[in-house]
Protein backbone atom coordinates (compact mmCIF):
# COMPACT_ATOMS: atom_id res chain seq x y z
CA UNK A 1 0.00 0.00 0.00
CA UNK A 2 2.83 2.40 0.80
CA UNK A 3 4.32 1.68 -2.62
CA UNK A 4 1.13 2.90 -4.31
CA UNK A 5 0.52 5.89 -2.05
CA UNK A 6 4.03 7.34 -2.27
CA UNK A 7 4.08 7.86 -6.08
CA UNK A 8 0.57 9.26 -5.94
CA UNK A 9 1.59 11.69 -3.20
CA UNK A 10 4.62 12.82 -5.18
CA UNK A 11 2.48 13.22 -8.28
CA UNK A 12 0.17 15.57 -6.36
CA UNK A 13 2.87 17.54 -4.53
CA UNK A 14 5.24 18.35 -7.41
CA UNK A 15 2.77 20.55 -9.38
CA UNK A 16 1.75 22.36 -6.19
CA UNK A 17 5.36 23.13 -5.29
CA UNK A 18 6.23 24.30 -8.80
CA UNK A 19 3.11 26.51 -8.89
CA UNK A 20 4.12 28.05 -5.57
CA UNK A 21 7.66 28.67 -6.78
CA UNK A 22 6.45 30.29 -9.96
CA UNK A 23 4.25 32.66 -7.95
CA UNK A 24 7.21 33.42 -5.69
CA UNK A 25 9.40 34.20 -8.68
CA UNK A 26 6.72 36.36 -10.32
CA UNK A 27 6.20 38.31 -7.10
CA UNK A 28 9.93 38.87 -6.57
CA UNK A 29 10.43 40.01 -10.15
CA UNK A 30 7.47 42.38 -9.90
CA UNK A 31 8.71 43.90 -6.62
CA UNK A 32 12.27 44.31 -7.94
CA UNK A 33 10.92 46.06 -11.02
CA UNK A 34 8.68 48.27 -8.88
CA UNK A 35 11.57 49.17 -6.55
CA UNK A 36 13.84 49.98 -9.49
CA UNK A 37 11.20 52.16 -11.22
CA UNK A 38 10.28 54.04 -8.05
CA UNK A 39 13.86 54.57 -6.83
CA UNK A 40 12.96 52.97 -3.53
CA UNK A 41 16.16 51.02 -3.21
CA UNK A 42 19.40 51.51 -5.05
CA UNK A 43 20.21 47.86 -4.39
CA UNK A 44 16.98 46.25 -5.58
CA UNK A 45 18.94 43.13 -6.52
CA UNK A 46 20.08 42.72 -2.90
CA UNK A 47 16.54 42.58 -1.52
CA UNK A 48 15.67 39.55 0.60
CA UNK A 49 12.12 38.28 0.31
CA UNK A 50 9.80 36.31 2.51
CA UNK A 51 7.58 33.71 0.91
CA UNK A 52 4.61 35.11 -0.99
CA UNK A 53 1.31 34.84 0.89
CA UNK A 54 -2.20 34.74 -0.50
CA UNK A 55 -4.61 37.41 0.75
CA UNK A 56 -8.25 36.39 1.09
CA UNK A 57 -11.47 38.33 1.44
CA UNK A 58 -13.08 38.57 4.85
CA UNK A 59 -16.74 38.59 5.84
CA UNK A 60 -16.03 41.79 7.81
CA UNK A 61 -15.50 43.62 4.50
CA UNK A 62 -18.89 42.69 3.04
CA UNK A 63 -21.95 44.91 2.92
CA UNK A 64 -24.12 42.15 4.43
CA UNK A 65 -21.94 41.93 7.54
CA UNK A 66 -21.92 45.71 7.94
CA UNK A 67 -25.72 45.78 7.61
CA UNK A 68 -26.07 43.15 10.34
CA UNK A 69 -23.65 45.10 12.55
CA UNK A 70 -25.61 48.32 11.99
CA UNK A 71 -28.93 46.62 12.78
CA UNK A 72 -27.54 45.12 16.00
CA UNK A 73 -26.15 48.51 17.07
CA UNK A 74 -29.52 50.16 16.33
CA UNK A 75 -31.40 47.55 18.37
CA UNK A 76 -29.02 47.98 21.30
CA UNK A 77 -29.48 51.76 21.19
CA UNK A 78 -33.26 51.40 21.09
CA UNK A 79 -33.09 49.04 24.08
CA UNK A 80 -31.06 51.58 26.06
CA UNK A 81 -33.64 54.26 25.26
CA UNK A 82 -36.45 52.03 26.57
CA UNK A 83 -34.48 51.23 29.73
CA UNK A 84 -33.92 54.95 30.34
CA UNK A 85 -37.65 55.68 29.92
CA UNK A 86 -38.75 52.95 32.36
CA UNK A 87 -37.31 54.91 35.28
CA UNK A 88 -39.53 57.91 34.44
CA UNK A 89 -42.74 55.90 33.93
CA UNK A 90 -45.40 56.02 36.58
CA UNK A 91 -48.33 53.82 35.52
CA UNK A 92 -48.32 50.05 35.33
CA UNK A 93 -49.64 50.16 31.75
CA UNK A 94 -46.66 52.22 30.58
CA UNK A 95 -44.20 49.94 32.38
CA UNK A 96 -45.84 46.79 30.98
CA UNK A 97 -45.74 48.23 27.45
CA UNK A 98 -42.07 49.16 27.88
CA UNK A 99 -41.34 45.60 29.06
CA UNK A 100 -43.12 44.19 26.00
CA UNK A 101 -41.14 46.52 23.74
CA UNK A 102 -37.92 45.50 25.48
CA UNK A 103 -38.75 41.80 25.08
CA UNK A 104 -39.56 42.37 21.38
CA UNK A 105 -36.23 44.17 20.86
CA UNK A 106 -34.44 41.36 22.67
CA UNK A 107 -36.02 38.78 20.36
CA UNK A 108 -35.06 40.85 17.30
CA UNK A 109 -31.51 41.14 18.60
CA UNK A 110 -31.24 37.37 19.07
CA UNK A 111 -32.68 36.70 15.60
CA UNK A 112 -30.35 39.21 13.95
CA UNK A 113 -27.34 37.84 15.83
CA UNK A 114 -28.25 34.29 14.77
CA UNK A 115 -28.58 35.40 11.14
CA UNK A 116 -25.22 37.18 11.37
CA UNK A 117 -23.54 34.09 12.84
CA UNK A 118 -25.02 31.94 10.06
CA UNK A 119 -23.70 34.39 7.47
CA UNK A 120 -20.23 34.37 9.04
CA UNK A 121 -20.22 30.57 9.24
CA UNK A 122 -21.21 30.06 5.62
CA UNK A 123 -19.05 32.85 4.16
CA UNK A 124 -16.62 31.58 1.55
CA UNK A 125 -13.53 33.73 1.30
CA UNK A 126 -12.04 34.32 -2.10
CA UNK A 127 -8.46 35.20 -3.04
CA UNK A 128 -8.02 38.95 -3.45
CA UNK A 129 -4.29 39.23 -4.04
CA UNK A 130 -0.84 38.53 -2.67
CA UNK A 131 1.61 40.02 -0.21
CA UNK A 132 5.38 39.70 0.01
CA UNK A 133 7.74 41.23 2.54
CA UNK A 134 11.19 42.50 1.60
CA UNK A 135 14.16 43.81 3.53
CA UNK A 136 17.60 45.00 2.56
CA UNK A 137 20.40 43.04 4.23
CA UNK A 138 22.14 45.11 6.90
CA UNK A 139 19.15 47.39 7.43
CA UNK A 140 16.26 46.84 9.79
CA UNK A 141 13.73 48.53 7.56
CA UNK A 142 11.35 46.22 5.75
CA UNK A 143 8.44 46.80 3.41
CA UNK A 144 5.32 44.85 2.65
CA UNK A 145 4.20 44.88 -0.96
CA UNK A 146 0.58 44.12 -1.83
CA UNK A 147 0.12 42.65 -5.30
CA UNK A 148 -2.98 42.06 -7.39
CA UNK A 149 -4.43 38.58 -7.91
CA UNK A 150 -2.75 38.07 -11.30
CA UNK A 151 0.70 39.14 -9.99
CA UNK A 152 0.95 41.89 -12.61
CA UNK A 153 0.82 45.05 -10.47
CA UNK A 154 1.89 46.35 -7.06
CA UNK A 155 -1.31 47.76 -5.56
CA UNK A 156 0.19 49.28 -2.40
CA UNK A 157 3.28 49.35 -0.19
CA UNK A 158 3.53 49.62 3.58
Amino acid sequence: MIKTVLPLLLYLLVPAISFSQSNQEKAQTLVKSYAKNHSESPASNALKFSSVQSLNSSYADTKTYKNYQHKIDSLKLEGRKIDARIVKMKTDAEINQAKKDSKNLSNQLVATSDAMIDFMTHFKSTPTGWQIKSNIPGKRKSKIYFLNKQLTQVTSVK
